[in-house]
């Protein structure tokens, strides 16, 4: 089961967690797994593209884990990249509804 973590600041997403595989089918083979990994990445090259740098904190994929934070980003920044953050989390919220036995998603809201 891959199980995300969204995190939410004052000017919205500031972070995301991504551990394990959905296990939905074989590996080579499994669509979801697939669709998560797609839309995290997108995320990443959306937070370079807007001109953040160092946004990946750990990655391994022997677990595969991959975290990604921008929290200290510019409030300029900040409103540029909510259309992309809050589009990214609403998909990964439906993928996690459709599928709930291979994904999930938590949320936290930080102070």
């Amino acid at each position: 089961m891959t199980r995300l973590t969204l995190f939410w600041g004052k000017g919205g997403l500031v972070g995301l967690e991504s551990v394990g595989h959905t296990g939905a089918a074989a590996k080579g083979e499994d669509v979801v797994c697939a669709a998560v990994s797609t839309l995290v990445h997108t995320l990443v090259l959306g937070l370079e593209t807007a001109g953040l740098s160092g946004v990946i904190r750990d990655i391994d994929p022997s677990v595969p884990i991959i975290r990604v934070e921008w929290k200290d980003a510019p409030a300029g920044v900040m409103g540029r990249l909510d259309l992309l953050t809050r589009t990214i989390a609403g998909a990964l919220r439906e993928i996690s509804a459709i599928h709930a036995d291979h994904v999930g998603v938590s949320e936290v809201h930080l102070k």
